[in-house]
């Protein structure tokens, strides 16, 4: 039993490593496009206003305020020119096929039912997945969970949209308002551009 005590140990060592490389080597990002349709002036006046008056976008328009007075924009309530904006979100898709087998524990006999004791590594298996492979069974996300942000600048004047942009992530390991107000900064450091399929790193 002590025997098989240390394979345990040592595969659960395994294990962890395996995980922290794999997080390590994991990057949280973002996607971002953007259509100009008509300058918007450096320093212009600018009245941000939530489609969905919600606590969490409440948030989010301060948010939005801070990030337009740091790029040098003025913020009031009665600018010609209105950012409006509104949140979205896709839940995922999950399919459950069966359970993934790692670690698979034998004893036979033995004063303590354990002295022919084994201990088998499933490495690979095609239909439930192994140590090296995720197979064909077990849970696994076909859609993960996303949120986007949805913006606009129309002039109020005379209805004209002069800038349009929407930026996307997926949830991951982010709470969902963490992660909308992390896709602010990039919406306003893009304004007034054209972007196609930016990806953006999320702190």
């Amino acid at each position: 039993m002590k025997r098989l005590g240390a394979i345990i140990a040592c595969f659960g060592l395994f294990l962890a490593f395996v995980q922290v490389q794999t997080a390590a080597a994991q990057t949280n990002e973002g996607m971002f496009n953007s259509v100009s349709y008509k300058a918007v002036e450096k320093g212009a006046s600018i009245t941000v206003l939530p489609l969905d008056n919600s606590d969490n976008n409440l948030i989010l328009q301060r948010e939005f305020e801070k990030q337009l007075k740091r790029a040098g924009y003025k913020v009031t309530d009665t600018a010609r020119l209105v950012l409006s904006f509104e949140v979205r979100d896709e839940i995922g898709a999950w399919s459950t096929t069966g359970r993934r087998h790692i670690l698979e524990l034998r004893a036979r006999g033995g004063k303590e039912g354990g002295e022919d004791a084994q201990a088998r590594f499933n490495l690979f298996d095609s239909n439930k997945g192994g140590m090296f492979n995720k197979g064909s069974g077990g849970t696994r996300i076909v859609t993960p969970s996303q949120y986007r942000i949805d913006a606009t600048i129309d002039d109020k004047t005379n209805g004209k949209r002069l800038w349009q942009a929407w930026s996307s992530a997926d949830l991951s390991t982010y709470a969902s308002l963490e992660l909308t107000r992390a896709m602010v900064p990039v919406m306003i450091e893009n304004l007034g551009k054209t972007v196609k399929q930016e990806s953006f790193k999320l702190p």
